[in-house]
């Protein structure tokens, strides 16, 4: 795995985990996978193992980058990307709406997709996805308390609750994003899933 094996990883991975979007586990043989890459199939089990080793690897890939994405956007401290928690926290919930709602072709995401996909017959994708589940619900929740903590959310809601609860309402607007119901609707029902969190008025919350 040290050795350099004349292709660049990172390039490889994505072009395979695009490949894997838009075609499924299912629908992708190992052939499609060397057409996609350009390599051969011996050089794709060597660098990575099988094709179902390799979608995990893709998958999980996605689910750190999403999950490190999240922590980044939600994050408090003198790094933070806005001063109030529920700023960043509306910022990130209604970003994902917009994203969604711009793709085209509008594939969804690669979570939502591998979720669907396999993780009813596949225990490994299953446990990937659901760690992945509770850590984007753990980085709202975390946001919530860091709302708390700055007066704008009322002390008595249960922040791991409302994680799960934004959580599932961005899964949601993904689903309904792929159906093709229109940005403005989306980008509503997030805000509409962010002024369901009771709020205590602070005159400190920035919009």
């Amino acid at each position: 795995m040290g050795r350099n094996r004349g292709f660049d990883e990172t390039t490889v991975l994505d072009v395979v985990r695009d490949r894997f979007w838009t075609t499924g586990f299912a629908g992708t043989s190992t052939y499609d996978l060397m057409e996609a890459t350009g390599l051969g199939k011996g050089s794709i089990y060597k660098a990575f193992g099988n094709k179902h080793a390799l979608y995990v690897r893709v998958f999980s890939d996605y689910c750190q980058g999403l999950v490190d994405q999240a922590r980044e956007q939600l994050r408090d401290g003198p790094h933070a990307v806005l001063t109030s928690p529920m700023a960043r926290l509306e910022r990130y919930v209604v970003s994902l709406a917009d994203t969604f709602a711009a793709e085209s072709p509008r594939r969804g995401c690669f979570l939502s997709k591998v979720t669907a996909d396999r993780a009813g017959e596949d225990d490994v994708v299953a446990g990937t996805a659901r760690r992945a589940f509770e850590d984007l619900a753990g980085a709202l929740a975390s946001a919530i308390r860091d709302a708390q903590d700055a007066g704008e959310v009322a002390d008595h809601v249960d922040a791991t609750a409302l994680g799960y609860l934004l959580l599932s309402v961005v899964r949601g607007i993904d689903c309904m994003a792929k159906a093709g119901v229109d940005g403005a609707t989306l980008r509503q029902t997030a805000r509409s899933a962010l002024d369901l969190i009771p709020r205590t008025g602070s005159p400190d919350v920035q919009g």
